[in-house]
């Protein structure tokens, strides 16, 4: 008899928070007018802290999957069965709502390719699995001395990503180890080192680190400078991922979760990080069931918000319930 794994909550809670967090990137049609910088500023710091969301997936992917045993062709069946199986089942949904509705086949051919659509995220992390095994290999053999070199040219790559220094000698290219794939390396990083500073202070330096991306991406943002273009690629989001997942960590560490993971706030957050890969899809579902009674209200925004990610949390838990469907639903 199989031996069920125990759960970690902090895991759960950055899971939950992350599917949240995406969710936050599309709501802008629900907000009222925004009229004073004030409004303005408040909403675009809301959305931007959405922009966490899928680098904090990545980051626990890393976690995870990283300095593992593991036979090759038996991690990819694995890890792509898990993720193909509710791609096709929500793509198809999406894409017939779409030409049912619209009849729009170029723009359902665009959300099957990410173009644009939710479903880039898909494509991008059937490529950062596909790379996944090479770089548990070279962990495997390396250790902590090839985390460090490893991460130590992807943030110089971020930094030139930021800053748009590559024209200024665009023979010297360090693309190989720029994007996506940072964020799982950088995960697993934060998640198995020891910092040996105390979990309150750095529980303090995540929370701190947090505040401080986000700050710089808001200015950014505002002041629509170019060095967030790539809305995950740059120095400032680096920050903010970062400190998210140190903060909340650490918070595990020093059991500020301990009243939490027992009562129905902790079942909340449990169940939606359990169905948080279904639910990056049916929230475009639940998105345009929503738009018919869309207030436009910013008093009303948190209610719009809570039903969307009620919505999106109910359909693949329905699905998960219906016999035969359940790796279909993305839990």
């Amino acid at each position: 008899m199989a031996v069920k794994k125990e759960r970690i909550f902090y895991y759960d809670f950055l899971r939950a928070f992350a599917i949240i967090a995406v969710l936050i990137c599309h709501v802008d049609l629900f907000f009222g007018p925004l009229v004073t910088p004030f409004e303005i500023i408040s909403q675009m710091t809301f959305h931007d802290i959405g922009r966490i969301g899928v680098p904090i997936f990545l980051m626990i992917s890393g976690a995870l999957l990283l300095n593992r045993d593991y036979e090759l062709g038996d991690f990819l069946k694995r890890r792509f069965t898990r993720i193909i199986y509710p791609f096709i089942f929500w793509i198809i949904i999406i894409i017939a709502g779409i030409i049912i509705t619209s009849g729009q086949y170029t723009f359902a051919w665009q959300t099957f390719t990410g173009n644009p659509s939710i479903t880039w995220y898909f494509w991008m992390l059937i490529g950062i699995y596909l790379f996944i095994p090479v770089i548990n290999a070279f962990i495997r053999t390396y250790g902590e001395d090839a985390l460090k070199y490893f991460l130590a040219i992807w943030f110089i790559t971020m930094i030139l990503k930021t800053f748009s220094s590559y024209p200024l000698f665009p023979d010297f290219n360090l693309d190989y180890f720029a994007g996506f794939v940072g964020y799982p390396v950088l995960g697993y990083y934060l998640d198995k080192k020891e910092f040996n500073l105390g979990d309150k202070l750095m529980c303090v330096i995540g929370f701190a680190a947090l505040l401080i991306g986000l700050a710089a991406f808001v200015y950014c943002d505002y002041a629509n400078l170019s060095y967030v273009s790539s809305i995950y690629i740059n120095v400032p989001m680096v920050f903010m991922a970062s400190g998210m997942y140190l903060f909340v960590r650490y918070l595990d560490r020093i059991t500020s979760f301990k009243h939490v993971k027992n009562n129905i706030i902790g079942a909340v957050i449990v169940s939606i990080s359990i169905y948080s890969y279904g639910m990056y899809f049916s929230h475009v579902i639940a998105l345009k069931l929503l738009t018919k009674f869309n207030p436009h209200s910013n008093l009303l925004f948190p209610v719009m918000f809570v039903l969307l990610i009620f919505i999106s949390w109910l359909m693949p838990f329905i699905v998960s319930k219906i016999p035969y469907l359940k790796k279909f639903s993305g839990a």
